[in-house]
């Protein structure tokens, strides 16, 4: 409890140096969204105020926070409640990242371990403290634990009865409307456990209540979108967008790529510029203008499949080993490359140490290895920044400690074995 403890006072005292914890935090266009949800009940303005309806991101936390400030305001009393939400979200994904290992038979060493480098190194400080205010990341890798969680429990159990299969249909449902992205992953997951442990009758009935679960909470966002966007968008309609902004031939070979990344939204990205408000404008609106983008990249890479290849491989690895300059593209500042070598360091021994285990044939590293995989996929299309790969981090850094554990100790088991002579 005490690295936990750590932790949360780290992240505050980096919230009162900042001067963030009673500040309102602008944090783009979910932060926009918010405060024109909690002043007109509408979710709406996220590029500009005056932009109109948007359906550029999920709503599940533009309304808890556009809630939040319907009643406080965009005041220090809300700031410091969405602080508190950030910090308490934080502290239960340690614990669930702790629960979920405990739970899969890992050694205690490794448990303190995973606790050490997700508390104590301050990498995705600025994500855990300040983003997660608004964006839904740090909600997502909670979700993700919780539903890894089940998994692992259930697969440990000699028969699986329905009640916690009902759990587990809403909740993965409920992941899936939160981060589109984590709920493929974590489907994927649940089609593991079902196909190896259940029988095909009940394995279909699963997914059916699943899906009827997922269409209950995607329904009313569709027909909202129907009657204010023009068009049923199922989930989000920024994919030309992002689609866009990271697969076009300036993207290739940079020679500055941050610059380049800026340029390039400065060029089409909507958000607080005036000019491509009015391009926007001119196409129809907002889902008209990503659908227009999406044309052009999607005919660009018909094209050039080779250079979207190599854009998506780029992508993908950037995802798990984010470059330097990436560290750059986050609400802070400080300590860009500093941060990221961070992320860098835990990253590639989590990922060694995923290696060693299914080469191992460990228990259930083939469930950890297909969420990361899989996790990572849809944005092997886009810019991958640090804050979307957060829903990995916890996994890593678990995987991190074990591969250390297991390493002293084998080194210590050999130091230990008597010398044979000849």
């Amino acid at each position: 409890m005490w690295l936990i403890l750590a932790g949360l006072a780290l992240r505050l005292l980096w919230l009162v140096l900042v001067r963030a914890l009673l500040s309102p935090l602008h944090l783009g266009e979910a932060s926009a969204a918010a405060e024109t949800l909690a002043r007109t009940g509408t979710i709406a303005d996220a590029f500009a105020p005056g932009s109109g309806p948007t359906a550029h991101l999920m709503p599940g936390m533009v309304v808890l926070v556009g809630a939040v400030q319907n009643v406080f305001g965009n005041s220090s009393m809300a700031a410091l409640l969405l602080s508190l939400w950030t910090l308490a979200l934080l502290a239960l994904t340690w614990l669930l990242a702790r629960a979920l290992f405990a739970k899969a038979g890992w050694r205690p060493q490794a448990l303190i371990g995973g606790l050490v480098l997700l508390c104590l190194l301050p990498g995705h400080i600025v994500q855990e403290a300040a983003d997660f205010r608004v964006w839904e990341g740090g909600l997502a890798a909670l979700l993700a634990l919780a539903n890894l969680w089940l998994i692992v429990t259930l697969d440990k159990r000699e028969t699986i009865h329905l009640q916690p299969l009902l759990l587990g249909a809403a909740l993965s449902a409920f992941t899936f409307f939160i981060s589109p992205t984590t709920g493929l992953a974590v489907d994927a997951c649940w089609a593991w456990l079902a196909l190896r442990r259940l029988p095909l009758r009940q394995a279909l009935a699963f997914a059916g209540i699943a899906a009827a679960a997922l269409a209950l909470l995607l329904a009313p966002w569709m027909l909202r979108n129907a009657e204010v966007m023009g068009s049923p968008v199922l989930l989000r309609d920024n994919f030309g967008l992002e689609i866009a902004m990271a697969n076009y031939p300036g993207a290739l070979d940079p020679a500055d790529p941050r610059a380049e990344t800026l340029a390039r939204a400065r060029a089409i990205h909507p958000y607080q510029n005036p000019e491509v408000l009015a391009r926007l404008r001119a196409a129809g609106g907002e889902v008209a203008y990503s659908r227009q983008l999406g044309r052009e990249t999607w005919a660009w890479i018909a094209a050039h499949p080779l250079d979207f290849a190599r854009l998506a491989l780029r992508h993908y690895r950037q995802f798990y080993l984010p470059d330097r300059w990436q560290g750059g593209l986050t609400n802070w500042g400080a300590f860009p490359t500093l941060r990221i070598e961070m992320i860098r360091l835990v990253a590639a021994f989590g990922l060694l140490g995923l290696a060693v285990g299914l080469f191992q044939r460990r228990r259930f590293y083939g469930l950890f290895a297909l969420y990361l995989a899989l996790a990572g996929l849809p944005y092997a299309l886009v810019m991958p920044i640090p804050r979307y790969a957060y829903v990995i981090w916890p996994l890593l850094a678990f995987l991190a400690a074990q591969l250390a554990v297991e390493t002293f100790l084998t080194l210590q088991r050999r130091g230990r074995s008597p010398m044979v002579t000849q």
